[in-house]
């Protein structure tokens, strides 16, 4: 937020207006002066605001204010990316004082999002771990003793193997082979990461070159809200492709207008090689680790093993996932991935 600033135009019958782009609704904010003097006061009030320093009195702020503090510390937070519920959730609440936001007051704001959105038990538990880490922000600085989301739960249940499409070796060996053809040096090396690592959409696009050790061969996952640090073995072949475009700082994937990725961006990515691939085995970045963990434990790989390599916090979160597979393994009835991808 430090390179935030109000921008001021000379207007029409001798007016001056003042503009910026919120950083957390991400809508425009324009507003006219009579003068250039009352225009400069109005941007150094916002800028002030919009800068918030450390020696504040955490308990006059506003939430709103607590938010772009939390930002400033974390910009690349879950909280921070899911700007669609962000938004939503600092016009409710932004004016609002800290100590306002009560248990019950939040549930009937997640119950109307549930409501509006037809969201299902596991998104709602998202949303609600996601804001959560805004609140914990605020336990570790000791401006609130215990989170208001502390007695809101959600279902936590895994969706059935079934459900998910997981492509067996052969299958993504297939893929990898068609995405190489489509786009060697674009969407391949990040597929092709996604598939040896296991790692999550979002730890690819947030992935730095720091992270990469090219001459040891591996990559390392940093510690989030939801997973843990982890080292990762990755190809000689893939290494030989970043190496072409190795830097020393910055992320390791961007787009072709060299910005950094989205979910969408990657999204849409995925879906403009299988319309012109004709590529048809549904799947997205994600499925690549379930498939990983999928193949990993077919081939009688060791559960706490794979526990790491995901970064899951224990390997209860790994069973819960993909019991199911060790199960059907020792019932001796063999897991169609063939069927289960197609």
């Amino acid at each position: 937020m430090q390179d935030f600033n109000v921008s001021i135009y000379p207007s029409t019958e001798g007016k001056f207006l003042a503009s910026y782009l919120h950083p957390i609704t991400k809508k425009r904010i324009r507003k006219y002066f009579t003068n250039k003097a009352e225009a400069n006061t109005y941007k150094q009030d916002i800028e002030n605001k919009l800068k918030i320093n450390t020696t504040l009195n955490y308990q006059e702020l506003l939430t709103e204010d607590l938010i772009l503090l939390f930002m400033q510390d974390h910009p690349r937070s879950d909280f921070t990316r899911m700007r669609r519920y962000t938004s939503d959730f600092s016009e409710t609440f932004g004016k609002f004082h800290i100590q306002e936001l009560s248990t019950g007051v939040l549930k009937t704001w997640l119950d109307q999002i549930q409501r509006e959105n037809n969201l299902k038990e596991m998104s709602m538990r998202a949303i609600k771990c996601d804001i959560d880490t805004f609140f914990n922000y605020l336990v570790k600085k000791e401006i609130i003793s215990e989170s208001p989301l502390t007695t809101v739960f959600y279902q936590k249940k895994a969706p059935e193997i079934g459900a998910r499409n997981i492509l067996s070796k052969i299958q993504i060996e297939k893929l990898l082979s068609e995405v190489k053809s489509f786009s060697p040096g674009y969407l391949y090396p990040i597929l092709k990461m996604a598939a040896e690592t296991a790692a999550k959409p979002n730890e690819l696009m947030d992935m730095t070159w720091q992270q990469l050790n090219l001459e040891d061969k591996e990559v390392w996952l940093a510690k989030a809200s939801k997973s843990q640090e982890r080292k990762i073995k990755i190809s000689a072949e893939l290494i030989s492709i970043l190496d072409k475009t190795k830097k020393t700082t910055g992320l390791v994937f961007l787009t072709y207008y060299r910005e950094p990725f989205t979910k969408n961006k990657l999204r849409r990515l995925v879906e403009e090689f299988k319309i012109k691939t004709g590529y048809k085995v549904p799947f997205t970045p994600m499925d690549l680790r379930h498939s990983f963990a999928v193949n990993f434990l077919l081939e009688n790989g060791d559960m706490k093993r794979l526990q790491y390599i995901l970064g899951h916090n224990n390997v209860f979160d790994t069973k819960r996932l993909y019991g199911e597979v060790l199960a059907k393994k020792m019932k001796t009835e063999p897991l169609n991935t063939f069927e289960i991808g197609s």
